[in-house]
């Protein structure tokens, strides 16, 4: 989901703690909601059980901050935004219509890109099928639906390319690049197995649910090969760093940006051990020089006062800010 560049030992002493919080924070870059979150319930028997992360926004709640011209452009921003600007020229206005989003990825855990995903909200399909009609536009039927193309339609490229998008009701739908879409419905129809078939990624929504206007699940498969191409390089640990990383199963957080930025990352590992050591080097990280070097004000008093602490086999780090940090946090 990242591009990541060489970078100067400095810039990675400062990536230290990063390669949990901000690998993590990068899902900003994409929208979710919260409220009633009954569609982060449904999108557990909806994606595909190979789903590796799942994200959630309020879109409804954070519309109505104070903050929310500060983070519109991270809400609608990259492939999402193009997709965006699509469905306003077939008539509908997502930034408005949509309620509630729940994203996920599969496939390759580290640099993808590719999301899909479920939206809740006020929906014309009639509206958008006509629009495609009169204009010839690409669709496909698949399942029982109709799979309208973003932008081109890319033909019958199943992955990359276009998005696809379908209306499962006039208060729900589902997209995704074709292949995603296609193993969303599969898996929602019960034709194949969906992410619910996870007892773990089952409790992580619970606990996650209401939380805030934004959480997500990362499961070990993507936050530790994430965190580990933060990490490498740079700093000499205090213990193996391919041996600390790998045990790390999940990192459940979860995102408020209604007054200020406030955060709050569990790292799950596989026992306390796992958890200790990895809380021993984001301290570490946290309390040398090297990690405000260079940074603003705010950043700094953000790193500084960063909790950082294991709890059992958790490593459980919290810290707020203004929402401004949002565009440091994500380079």
């Amino acid at each position: 989901m990242m591009t990541f560049c060489m970078m100067s030992k400095r810039a990675n002493l400062r990536s230290l703690a990063f390669g949990l919080f901000v690998a993590i924070l990068g899902a900003l870059l994409f929208p979710v909601k919260i409220r009633g979150q009954g569609i982060a319930r449904n999108a557990l028997s909806s994606f595909p059980a190979d789903t590796h992360q799942l994200v959630y926004t309020n879109l409804d709640q954070l519309r109505n901050s104070s903050q929310y011209p500060k983070i519109r452009q991270r809400l609608f921003g990259g492939q999402l935004g193009s997709f965006a600007d699509f469905l306003r020229s077939a008539g509908a206005d997502p930034e408005k219509d949509v309620d509630e989003v729940v994203l996920g990825w599969r496939g390759a855990a580290a640099g993808n890109t590719e999301f899909f995903g479920l939206a809740n909200g006020h929906f014309e399909p009639d509206r958008v099928r006509n629009f495609f009609t009169q204009r010839r536009l690409s669709s496909r039927d698949y399942g029982g639906f109709r799979l309208y193309a973003c932008g081109s339609g890319a033909g019958s490229r199943e992955g990359g390319g276009s998005l696809y998008f379908t209306f499962l009701s006039s208060s729900s739908a589902a997209f995704g690049a074709l292949s995603d879409l296609k193993a969303l419905l599969d898996a929602r129809s019960g034709a194949s197995p969906a992410l619910d078939s996870n007892s773990s990624f089952l409790n992580w929504e619970a606990e996650l649910e209401g939380s805030a206007p934004q959480w997500g699940v990362a499961t070990g498969r993507s936050a530790a090969s994430e965190a580990a191409r933060w990490l490498a390089g740079g700093i000499k640990p205090p213990v193996d760093l391919g041996a600390l990383m790998s045990p790390v199963e999940a990192a459940l957080y979860s995102i408020d940006l209604t007054d200020q930025l406030s955060t709050h990352v569990s790292v799950v590992c596989d026992r306390a051990e796992t958890a200790a050591a990895l809380a021993q080097i984001l301290t570490l990280w946290r309390n040398s020089p090297a990690a405000t070097a260079n940074s603003s004000a705010s950043l700094s008093a953000f790193l500084r006062g960063m909790d950082i602490g294991a709890s059992g086999s958790r490593v459980e780090l919290s810290g707020s800010g203004p929402v401004d940090l949002l565009g440091e946090l994500g380079r």
